[in-house]
C-alpha cells in the first residue's frame, strides 16, 4: 500500500507563498503602455521627488501622462540629456489613483539595457556651475525657487550661524576650530555633483569639491542620520528646505546670517510658519531657482510634445488646453515658491539679489496654500479688487 506524506501539502503551500512574494518583488517594466501611458522620462534632483509625486497625481489623474523618473545629482542629470546618455535600471512612477498624500514611496518599474532617452532634466542650481557647458540644442526653463538650509538634530542647543562659521566648519573641518563642530564624522554633506552642496557652497566660498565630512548620497539618508546623531550638539548637516518641512520634529534649521549680514534670518517668517517670507523677499540667502531643461530637433522644437507639456505646466507658463488642476498648488504644498510669489531675482548661484516683478503676481495665492491664511481678499473677478488684479483667486496689488 502507497504512504502519501502528509509534508507534500506543506511544501505546496511553502512553494505557493514563495511564488507569491517573487511576483510581488518583481518590477514591472516601464515601457508597459498599459498601464503606463503616455511616459515622460525625467532625471531630476531627488530634493524634486516630492514635486514628482505632487505633479505627478494630477498629471495622471486628468491627463493621463505617468511620470517616470529616477533621482540623481544636478550635474550628473545634466550630462545625461546634453550627451543623450541612455538610463536604465529601476525608476520611480506614478500609477493610476495615485494619492501622495497616504502613499509616499511611488511605485517603481525597470528600463531594461540598453535603456531609454532623457525627456526632461532637472537642476536645482543655475547651470554654469557644473563642469559641461549647455549645447545649443538643449532649451532651459526656470522653475520654482528652492531654498537651502542647515540643520541639526532637534535635541541640539544651537540655533545659529554664519556664513564665516558655516565655511570654516565644512571648508575646513576638525581643524576648522569652531566649536561644537569639529568631528568630521558628524558633518554631513553632499557628493560633489548635487545641487545642495554646490548652491550652499556658493553662499559660504566653499567650492563643492573641498566640503569637509561624510559625503551622503541621498537627502533622506543624510537626514536620518543627522536626526541619530549620538552627540546632538555637535552634528550639522545640509538639505533643501522642502526636505527639511517634512522632518521637523526630528531636526531643525539654524537661521543663517550671509557675508556682509548683520542678523540671521531663518527661510520663513517664524520656526513654527512655512510662508518662505525671508527667501521670498531678499533677508535669507540661501536658495537658487530650478531648472527644467528638453533636448530639441533639428527644427528648434523638444523632442517630445508631451515633455513640453509637463515642463510648462510646471514653471507656470500658459498652457493649451488649460490644466484641469491648479499648478500652483504641486509647487507650493511641497515647500517651492513658484516664481511668480517672489520680490527678489538673482543671475548667478549665490549672487547679489535685485528686485523682481513678476508679470502675474501670486503672493496671496502662496500665502494661502503655504500657510492657510492671507490678508488678501477673495475674489471672483478683477471689479472686486478696486485697483488690484484677482489672480488665483485673490485680489493682488497689480
Amino acid at each position: 500500500m502507497t504512504k502519501h506524506c502528509a509534508c507534500w501539502g506543506s511544501i505546496a503551500l511553502l512553494l505557493g507563498v514563495l511564488l507569491f512574494a517573487r511576483n510581488a518583488d518583481a518590477q514591472p517594466a516601464c515601457d508597459d503602455s498599459v498601464n503606463l501611458p503616455n511616459p515622460v522620462y525625467l532625471t531630476v534632483g531627488d530634493t524634486q521627488a516630492n514635486l514628482m509625486r505632487e505633479l505627478g497625481a494630477r498629471l495622471r489623474a486628468t491627463e493621463q501622462i505617468t511620470l517616470i523618473w529616477r533621482a540623481t545629482g544636478s550635474c550628473t542629470n545634466l550630462d545625461t540629456l546634453y550627451g543623450d546618455v541612455k538610463m536604465s535600471g529601476n525608476f520611480s512612477y506614478i500609477p493610476a489613483g495615485y494619492d501622495p498624500q497616504t502613499t509616499p514611496n511611488p511605485p517603481v518599474c525597470t528600463v531594461a539595457a540598453p535603456g531609454v532617452l532623457a525627456d526632461i532634466a532637472n537642476s536645482i542650481v543655475f547651470l554654469d556651475t557644473c563642469p559641461t557647458p549647455k549645447p545649443t540644442d538643449v532649451m532651459d526653463a526656470l522653475g520654482p525657487v528652492q531654498s537651502f538650509v542647515f540643520a541639526v538634530p532637534r535635541a541640539s542647543s544651537q540655533t545659529a550661524i554664519t556664513a564665516e562659521e558655516a565655511y570654516f566648519v565644512f571648508g575646513f573641518g576638525s581643524s576648522g576650530q569652531v566649536a561644537p563642530w569639529l568631528d568630521n564624522s558628524l558633518l554631513f554633506a553632499r557628493p560633489v555633483t548635487k545641487g545642495t552642496v554646490i548652491s550652499i557652497g556658493a553662499s559660504i566660498g566653499v567650492p563643492a569639491g573641498k566640503w569637509q565630512g561624510q559625503k551622503i548620497n541621498l537627502s533622506q539618508d543624510l537626514a536620518s542620520q543627522l536626526a541619530a546623531a549620538p552627540s546632538p550638539d555637535r552634528a550639522i548637516g545640509i538639505l533643501g528646505s522642502e526636505v527639511y518641512d517634512g522632518l521637523r520634529s526630528t531636526l531643525k534649521a539654524l537661521a543663517f546670517r550671509a557675508f556682509s549680514q548683520r542678523r540671521a534670518y531663518f527661510t520663513d517668517s517664524t520656526t513654527a510658519s512655512f510662508d518662505k517670507q525671508n527667501v521670498r523677499d531678499g533677508h535669507y540667502h540661501m536658495w537658487s531657482y530650478t531648472h527644467w531643461l528638453l533636448k530639441l530637433d533639428g527644427m528648434g522644437k523638444p523632442r517630445k510634445a508631451l515633455a513640453q507639456r509637463v515642463v510648462d505646466v510646471l514653471v507656470g507658463n500658459s498652457v493649451t488646453p488649460e490644466p484641469q488642476f491648479e499648478p500652483l498648488e504641486a509647487p507650493i504644498r511641497v515647500g517651492l515658491i513658484p516664481r511668480c510669489a517672489m520680490r527678489v531675482q538673482r543671475q548667478t548661484e549665490g549672487g547679489d539679489f535685485s528686485l523682481y516683478q513678476p508679470s502675474d503676481p501670486c503672493g496671496c495665492y502662496f500665502d494661502f496654500r503655504a500657510t492657510g491664511t492671507t490678508k488678501c481678499s477673495a475674489c471672483t473677478g478683477s471689479k472686486m479688487c478696486g485697483t488690484g488684479v484677482c489672480r488665483h483667486g485673490y485680489c493682488e496689488e497689480r
